[in-house]
């Protein structure tokens, strides 16, 4: 019963982007869940934890990741509320132990501005950085994620594909032409990247400047013929064009 009921409850966070169904459904169900194994308890509380969080009430999401053991998450929450002080206690009470956490120092210093910030690696970039900085701006934390981006060469210099996620993440949220600035420095770094190109077809379709969007997603499907949301894009801006 725990198990279907938290399911469910994720199926309405996950698929249906509905934090309060999610909650209410794993609230009326506390005590059964209680009775259950810690594994049910743990994914009951993180379930409710994560619906509080994308409902942005950062703070209760950090009670209960902490009533979870969860420090890295508990500490996340705390930044996008606003506390860093709790933040850098909850990070550095589990950084040897942690890679999240590691990464964690690492967005304190860049988010601060620190001299000679600590250095996080290839796959705690590719892992986090596009999210963060979109959380960021979700939780109206845009100067974090200002200031994480004027870290862009010390994080190119560990991943060179730091410039495209800085740019996605850019798109997705409308700031379009700076998107089209770290898409365009990712092309001048890794020029075989089908996924960039395709990213820059979808900044040319948003500004409607259909030529120059056909241009890049030609370029992205002869990197990759496979590349399916080029195909449909590119169905999408010939319909555009022949309804113009």
């Amino acid at each position: 019963m725990p198990k279907e009921i938290i399911n469910k409850a994720r199926y309405e966070l996950l698929i249906n982007k509905n934090p309060d169904a999610a909650i209410n459904l794993l609230l009326e169900s506390t005590e059964n869940i209680k009775q259950d194994s810690n594994f049910y308890q743990n994914f009951y509380q993180n379930t409710l934890a994560l619906a509080y969080q994308e409902k942005k009430d950062y703070s209760k999401a950090a009670k209960i990741y902490k009533e979870a053991g969860e420090k890295y998450q508990a500490g996340f929450c705390e930044l996008l509320a606003g506390n860093q002080n709790e933040t850098e206690n909850l990070w550095y009470s589990c950084c040897s132990s942690s890679p999240a956490a590691q990464w964690g120092i690492c967005l304190l210093d860049f988010i601060n501005l620190r001299p000679n910030p600590h250095i996080p690696t290839y796959l705690q970039i590719r892992n986090f950085l596009e999210m963060d900085i979109s959380n960021f701006i979700i939780a109206n934390k845009v100067r974090y994620a200002e200031n994480i981006i004027k870290n862009e060469k010390v994080l190119a210099s560990v991943n060179l594909e730091s410039y495209k996620l800085i740019g996605r993440a850019l798109l997705n949220f409308g700031f379009l032409n700076l998107a089209k600035k770290y898409l365009i420095k990712s092309v001048e770094i890794v020029d075989q990247d089908a996924e960039t190109f395709y990213h820059l077809g979808q900044y040319n379709y948003a500004i409607g400047a259909y030529p120059e969007c056909i241009k890049m997603l030609k370029r992205c499907l002869e990197l990759n013929s496979y590349y399916v949301p080029a195909v449909h894009l590119l169905k999408s801006v010939h319909a555009k064009q022949n309804s113009l």
